[in-house]
């Protein structure tokens, strides 16, 4: 696995956890504060000047966050 293929399913799994229905969220076990987010993008797709993969997320109450994906050796 590459750092971008991390990437890709790592923004693939947040964006299916939000819009999991509360009981199907529960059943899985996944904390209710990961509903917030409203928006996962990659760097590459907001044209953030980096050659790190990673994604920028951002959250209902207006937060954003930048996750870095970067391989350790």
């Amino acid at each position: 696995m590459d750092k971008t293929e991390l990437q890709d399913a790592l923004k693939a799994l947040l964006e299916k956890i939000a819009i999991l229905d509360e009981a199907k969220r529960n059943e899985a076990g996944i904390p209710e504060i990961l509903t917030n987010i409203v928006s996962v993008r990659s760097f590459a797709d907001v044209g953030l000047l980096t050659n790190n993969a990673g994604l920028v997320i951002k959250t209902a109450d207006r937060g954003e966050f930048h996750l870095t994906i970067v391989r350790s050796h």
